[in-house]
Order: structure tokens, then C-alpha cells, then sequence
């Protein structure tokens, strides 16, 4: 009969989305991962099957919380032009925020394996899609209201506010000048006008 878990397993998870928002995915090892979780090799291997296991858990449960996931929880009835604005707000302020210049786990994921592992290209593509959709449906909801310019190319703007979105968590990363990032999203959201 198998031991009962030991160990609170979204903790652990919460602990693993620190070692690969700090390391990424190939820097990190197993070893870094027991040091940070406080469970053993054993117990790692069993609940999550493998570090890939364990990355897929820390990837869902980052998403879950992250800022495009508000957005695309807004996007059928929250304020359109306002959950834009927030959206590069909170990046701003991420950014600016962020001492050691992590920038996103879903960008540096994305800039890390996706030319090398077909799933985990897969996820973000399925994530970029869900806010580029998202994105969609707030600009025609914000365009059929006057809150967002009616000339605008809805479908383009919406990749344009993903690309801004992603642009600027990479930026973050090697410049958290507060000024600078509010710069980038001023002029992304003078777009919408």
C-alpha cells in the first residue's frame, strides 16, 4: 500500500515556479528542485512523475494566477479598454517591481523550449491563443461601446497588444526602468485610439 502524501502538494508546486522562474527550465536540476521543495527524490518522482512533470504542474498553476488569465476571464463582460490598461499597468509595475528581473515564466518558457520540446510549444501557443482571442473579443466589445478606436483592425490589434505584452516581459528582464516600460505601454495603448 502507498504512503500517504506527506507534504502540501500546491506548496511544493509554489516552490517549483520559483526554481524555474529563477533558473528556467534546462538550469534547473533535480537536485535544486528536492533542495527547494523539502521533499525527496522519492516523493518528487512519485507525485509528479519527472521534472517535466512537475514544470507542466508549475506552468498550470502560474497560469492560472497570471495576468493574461484575468484578461481572458474579462473578456466576455469585464470593462474593454479598462482590463487592456490594466493589463499593461500590471506589467509596468511587475517589471519595475521585480529585483531580480524574472521577467514572466510563460515568456521565458516560450524564448527557452519551444524549439525544443513540442509540448511545452503546444501550451504556448494555446496561451498566446487564448489572449489574442481575448484580446478580440475586448476590442470589438470596446469598439461597439466608443471606448476603442472603430478603424482599428480588431484581429491585428489584438496580436499587436499580445506582441506588446510579450515584448515588454522581455524587456523587463534586463530593464526594469520603470519610466522606460511606461513609455513602451503609453504608446502601445495609444493604439486603441
Amino acid at each position: 500500500m502507498a504512503r500517504p502524501q506527506e507534504f502540501d502538494r500546491d506548496a511544493v508546486v509554489d516552490k517549483a515556479i520559483e526554481v524555474f522562474w529563477s533558473k528556467g527550465y534546462e538550469a534547473t536540476s533535480i537536485q535544486d528542485l528536492v533542495e527547494a521543495t523539502d521533499i525527496n527524490r522519492g516523493s518528487l518522482y512519485n507525485t509528479f512523475g519527472d521534472k517535466a512533470g512537475l514544470f507542466t504542474a508549475a506552468m498550470e498553476r502560474y497560469s492560472a494566477s497570471s495576468p493574461s488569465k484575468r484578461v481572458i476571464d474579462a473578456a466576455e463582460a469585464g470593462p474593454p479598454r479598462e482590463t487592456i490598461e490594466n493589463l499593461f499597468a500590471e506589467i509596468v509595475d511587475h517589471g519595475a517591481a521585480d529585483a531580480k528581473c524574472r521577467g514572466c515564466l510563460v515568456t521565458n518558457t516560450a524564448t527557452e523550449m519551444t524549439g525544443r520540446d513540442n509540448a511545452v510549444a503546444e501550451r504556448i501557443r494555446t496561451n498566446m491563443q487564448r489572449l489574442e482571442d481575448a484580446f478580440l473579443q475586448l476590442i470589438e466589445r470596446g469598439q461597439a461601446c466608443g471606448e476603442i478606436a472603430p478603424w482599428r483592425a480588431p484581429r491585428e490589434l489584438a496580436r499587436f497588444l499580445v506582441a506588446s505584452a510579450q515584448g515588454m516581459q522581455v524587456i523587463a528582464k534586463v530593464e526594469s526602468d520603470r519610466h522606460a516600460l511606461q513609455d513602451i505601454a503609453d504608446t502601445v495603448l495609444s493604439n486603441l485610439d
